[in-house]
């Protein structure tokens, strides 16, 4: 265990040898290019999810009937008044690689608010170029290779890191990891502000974050000018309130919430019961996250690279930077065909290396195992005796959109995943939600 309440589980990953006898393929004759990124393939309605076959809208008066049936009172005149609780309301989803901001619009429905290059997810990266100017997202992702020491991403191990200490320029001075955070909350804040008043944001911090880390991003968010922190929620209860907010009744069901995210697995049971939302058992381990599933391409693009030039793009700060973000594209581009190159880069000297899924799969199996290992150990910590008494599948987490880990939890709880919003947009939108409750709650005292 660490500080945090973390569960470390020891793992060395697959050696050289492993990749060859797992069928490794890196030879095969791929077309030209590099890999391309990801789609969003989830085809839920604008402010819709789904409920079957039919679309059932979360809006205000769906809120409004669930806090009143909680709160044992009818629909009379004294109900809350949503329109002022969704007034200015926004959640946020700081990932380790992407961020989400989700607000309500006019007819009270929730939205992804896109960023200003008209992007659903933001990647999380701050980078200052040559002038001192702050770039963010996309621009500094593709700016970050050519300064790695003016660059910095993954804000939540930032967080995590009490030693954490970066000095982009003699302008900005020595940053730490709350400043940072704080950067990059108060752009997405301010694009927001582009499309309406912006004056409550909602936040959800994962299972491994001790008091320490929350604290730090209470501050991050607080100095943002003009903004109210209405507080921060459990990833896990996030990503299960639109699933609770669409059932049909008040009847308690038990879900299992899997998030693989890019810096940890989290996995969690819920139970929805009368509108509410019960966190039952939660665990999270930062060596299952799919960072670690990029890191199999990434190690493995080294070793052929150093094979055929002697040399290791590892260490050269530039080119590590540069594979580490080709790795983590091969392996989206995995879950869209069956085969990718990536071209590996370092001291003028390239390289193109082909993969396959079936490869990179069967080199993922130690991180799978380990993964249903866990979601095993939550259930009996929840004193489930089965997968029977789990009634639905939740999974979130731009993880798992890789097909192995899809079929891989679904064969074990023995049901599919729900469908729903999209698995990197449902912690935002949850904690959207929630910020509705927080701020009701706050008005009652």
């Amino acid at each position: 265990m660490t500080e945090s309440g973390e569960e470390e589980i020891p793992w060395e990953g697959p050696t050289d040898e492993d990749f060859e006898a797992l069928g490794f393929d890196t030879a095969f004759g791929a077309s030209p290019g590099a890999p391309g990124g990801l789609g969003d393939n989830d085809d839920t309605p604008p402010g819709g999810i789904y409920l079957g076959e039919d679309v059932q809208v979360l809006d205000a008066a769906t809120i409004g009937r669930a806090l009143a049936e909680v709160e044992g009172r009818s629909l009379t005149p004294d109900l809350p008044d949503l329109d002022v609780l969704q007034a200015g309301l926004i959640g946020i989803d700081v990932g380790a690689a992407a961020a989400v901001v989700a607000r309500f619009d006019a007819n009270g429905r929730h939205e992804i608010v896109p960023n200003e290059h008209d992007e659903r997810l933001t990647p999380v990266q701050i980078f200052f170029d040559d002038d001192g100017e702050q770039l963010v997202g996309s621009e500094a992702r593709q700016m970050a290779p050519s300064a790695p020491h003016r660059a910095v991403s993954n804000l939540k191990l930032a967080l995590a890191d009490p030693n954490f200490k970066f000095e982009p320029d003699s302008e900005h001075g020595e940053l730490c990891a709350e400043d940072v955070v704080g950067l990059f909350l108060k752009q997405l804040v301010d694009n927001a502000r582009e499309g309406g008043e912006i004056s409550h944001l909602a936040l959800a911090a994962p299972a491994w974050f001790s008091k320490r880390e929350r604290d730090a991003l209470t501050r991050a968010a607080e100095a943002i000018e003009g903004l109210e922190l209405v507080g921060i929620t459990d990833e896990c209860l996030a990503s299960a309130a639109t699933y609770s907010l669409r059932l049909p009744d008040l009847k308690p069901r038990t879900a299992l919430v899997f998030d693989l995210g890019h810096a940890a697995l989290g996995v969690g049971l819920v139970r929805c019961a009368s509108g509410d939302i019960e966190v039952l058992a939660q665990a999270a381990s930062r060596n299952l996250g799919s960072s670690a599933w990029d890191a199999l391409l990434y190690n493995e693009a080294a070793r052929k690279f150093q094979e055929v030039h002697g040399e290791d793009p590892r260490d050269e700060p530039a080119a590590e930077m540069d594979l580490w973000l080709r790795a983590e594209s091969a392996k989206k581009a995995l879950s869209q065909r069956p085969q990718c190159t990536l071209v590996a880069s370092s001291g003028g000297k390239s390289l193109k290396i082909g993969f396959t899924r079936k490869g990179f799969e069967n080199a993922a199996r130690g991180l799978l195992e380990q993964s249903i290992a866990l979601a095993q150990r939550v259930r009996d910590e929840a004193g489930l005796e089965g997968w029977d008494a789990v009634d639905a599948l939740l999974l979130t987490g731009g993880g798992c959109k890789t097909p192995c880990v899809r079929r891989a939890i679904s064969r074990e709880v023995g049901r599919a995943p729900e469908r729903g919003t999209g698995m990197e947009e449902g912690v935002a939108v949850g904690a959207l939600y929630w910020g509705i409750g927080e701020r009701y709650r706050r008005s009652k005292g």
